[in-house]
C-alpha cells in the first residue's frame, strides 16, 4: 500500500505540520507510525477525518486553494458531476495529473460513494473521450493516454482499503489479455474492496490452469469480468474478439464446475454471443454491482 506523508496530508488539508501533529496526537486524525516515529496516512484516514470534523467540513477550500483548484472544489460542493466529468476528460487528454487527481481524490475525501464516482464522473469522462475518437478528432494514442492516466489515479482508491477478510469472501477480478488499460476492472475492484471483499486481480489474465489453482487455494467466492465496447479496448477489436470470447467461455465453465459465482460487467458482453446468458449476474452501472454483492 502507498502511504501519504505528513507533508502530503498537510497540503491536502491546508494546514501546517504542527497542527497536523496536534490532531494526530489527540486522536482526531488517525495514522500509523514507522519504527522511526514517522507518521503515514491513507486517503481513507483523511476521508474519515473530513467526515467527522465539523470545522473541516465547513472548509470549502480544504487544501484545494493551495493547489489552485478552487473551481473544481466548488463544483464538488455543488455536486455538479457533469461539469466535473467534462473537466476530467479534458485534463486527462492534457496529461494534467494534478487536476485528474484533484477531482477523483477530492470527491473521495468529500465522502462521495465510490460507486457514484465511477458512474457519474469516471465513466462519463471516458465516454467523452471515446466520442472524440469515434468522431475522428482524437487519435487512438490520445485516448490511450487519457484512459491510462484516469486508470492510474482511480487505482489509488484501492489503496485506501487494505486487502483483508472483511466479510469472509474473496473475489477474483479477471482482466482480458488484450484489454489495456483495464479501467473497468479497476473500478470493479474498488467497489468490491469498499464493500468488504478480499480481492485478487489477475492483471492481464493468467493461464487457465493457474486460475483454477488460485480459485481452489484461495477459496474464491466469485469471479468478475468487465469488458467495455470502447474502441480503445483492444480485447474487442476484430482480431482479438474471438480469443476473448473463447477465454471468457472457458473461465466461466470452469467457475461453474467449481460452484463459483460469475459476474460480468460492461457493454462488451453483447459482443460475446456464446457467453451472454451463461453468467450469473450482469451489470452496466457500478451501483448495480454494489447491489449484486451486498
Amino acid at each position: 500500500m502507498r502511504y501519504l506523508s505528513s507533508k502530503n496530508v498537510a497540503e491536502i488539508l491546508g494546514i501546517n505540520i504542527s497542527t497536523l501533529k496536534r490532531w494526530t496526537d489527540n486522536g482526531s486524525l488517525k495514522c500509523t507510525k514507522t519504527a522511526g516515529g514517522h507518521r503515514k496516512f491513507t486517503m481513507q484516514n483523511i476521508r474519515d477525518f473530513y467526515k467527522n470534523q465539523k470545522t473541516v467540513g465547513r472548509n470549502r477550500e480544504l487544501g484545494i486553494e493551495n493547489r489552485k483548484h478552487k473551481k473544481v472544489y466548488d463544483l464538488i460542493n455543488k455536486q455538479d458531476y457533469s461539469s466535473l466529468a467534462a473537466i476530467l476528460a479534458d485534463a486527462s487528454l492534457e496529461s494534467n495529473d494534478l487536476t485528474v487527481s484533484t477531482i477523483i481524490n477530492g470527491l473521495y475525501i468529500k465522502g462521495v460513494n465510490v460507486e457514484k464516482i465511477c458512474d457519474e464522473i469516471i465513466e462519463p469522462a471516458s465516454m467523452i473521450v471515446e466520442n472524440g475518437l469515434r468522431q475522428g478528432y482524437l487519435s487512438h494514442v490520445e485516448t490511450f493516454i487519457s484512459r491510462k492516466l484516469i486508470t492510474r489515479t482511480t487505482e489509488g482508491l484501492n489503496q485506501n482499503k487494505p486487502n483483508g477478510s472483511y466479510n469472509g469472501k474473496t473475489a477474483l477480478c479477471v482482466n482480458f489479455e488484450d484489454n489495456l488499460p483495464d479501467l473497468g476492472v479497476v473500478m470493479s475492484e474498488i467497489v468490491l474492496r469498499h464493500n468488504g471483499y478480499n480481492v485478487l486481480n489477475t492483471g492481464s489474465h493468467a493461464e487457465l490452469g493457474n486460475l483454477k489453482s488460485i480459485i481452489e487455494k484461495r477459496v474464491v467466492n466469485l469471479i468478475i469480468f468487465y469488458l467495455c465496447d470502447m474502441q480503445c479496448c483492444m480485447a474487442t477489436v476484430e482480431d482479438n474478439i474471438i480469443k476473448t470470447e473463447i477465454q471468457t467461455k472457458q473461465i466461466t465453465e470452469m467457475a461453474q464446475e467449481l460452484n463459483v459465482k460469475v459476474i460480468f460487467g460492461g457493454q462488451g458482453l453483447n459482443l460475446l454471443p456464446s457467453v451472454k446468458g451463461t453468467t450469473d449476474f450482469t451489470f452496466l452501472k457500478y451501483e448495480e454491482l454494489k447491489k449484486i454483492i451486498t
